[in-house]
């Protein structure tokens, strides 16, 4: 009963967040910040769900700091949901990868899972609210479709975009973070 609180109370202040960024009342709190610490706190806070899970996660993470300006609690937001997501829809003992690549003034953020993908037809509607997907057995441990939609208008407030990727059921999936990042710190 706890886990099921727990998740009623994540569910709530998604949706309350939700409903605040199509009203205009967030506020990011931005600042110049190394993406990879947000990474390591989004990793620490979902890593008990995926250790729960018995999931590999590996990591693919360029040395040294990666500084882009941003809100660090709402892009932990962002990396917590993507991660929660891979682990939710994997089969126990699945495979997890987060990696971080720059190029042109930009960096990427990706978290591919080895899952039970997406449905062509779900893919271009992934990041509307309430948009789930059949509901089979293997979609059992679903939410409300709460989750991708916030990171979706988080990330847009952050000057980014977010795209998702799946060659199918059964397939995994792939959601790429696409940020404007600071080659150095003002």
């Amino acid at each position: 009963t706890e886990r099921q609180v727990n998740h009623l109370t994540r569910l709530i202040d998604e949706l309350l967040d939700v409903s605040r960024i199509s009203e205009g009342k967030i506020v990011l709190q931005t600042q110049p910040l190394d993406l990879l610490d947000v990474i390591a706190q989004s990793v620490e806070t979902i890593r008990p769900f995926i250790d729960s899970r018995r999931h590999q996660l590996t990591k693919s993470i360029p040395e040294g700091a990666l500084y882009l300006r941003g809100d660090f609690a709402r892009l932990s937001q962002v990396v917590s949901n993507l991660l929660h997501n891979a682990a939710k829809y994997t089969d126990e003992g699945g495979a997890i990868e987060l990696s971080v690549t720059i190029d042109r003034g930009e960096v990427t953020l990706a978290v591919r899972d080895n899952g039970i993908g997406i449905e062509p037809e779900l893919l271009p509607k992934v990041f509307d609210l309430f948009e789930q997907g059949n509901r089979s057995l293997d979609r059992s441990q679903g939410g409300l479709g709460v989750g991708l939609t916030l990171a979706h208008r988080l990330v847009q407030l952050h000057n980014g975009r977010i795209e998702a990727f799946s060659a199918g059921p059964g397939l995994g999936s792939e959601f790429r973070v696409i940020l404007p990042c600071l080659t150095e710190v003002k």
